[in-house]
């Protein structure tokens, strides 16, 4: 585990593909990291879709219009000393 005085945030982005490219490498090189995923949709919201979901239903199905607005935010920490190392691996 990395300490939260000690890590550096190297990476965040919304697609699951390019935060498994980055954990991936780090773990091909050794690097330790800690990966922290975010719903970026605020609690309101999550809160009102889920209530659409229930009260709405579509083929004996529940339905949502705003099932497919659901995001995640990637978000992945390395040590201080290996920020640079793994910056220069993930290519940024």
């Amino acid at each position: 585990m990395i300490h939260l005085l000690n890590r550096k945030m190297l990476f965040t982005d919304s697609s699951a593909e390019a935060a498994a490219q980055v954990w991936g490498t780090l773990k091909q090189h050794g690097i330790p990291y800690q990966m922290k995923t975010v719903n970026s949709m605020g609690s309101l919201r999550r809160n009102v879709q889920s209530s659409m979901a229930m009260n709405s239903v579509h083929g004996g199905m529940p339905h949502s219009s705003m099932a497919d607005a659901v995001h995640y935010v990637y978000v992945i920490y390395v040590r201080r000393r290996d920020y640079a190392r793994a910056k220069q691996l993930i290519g940024q």
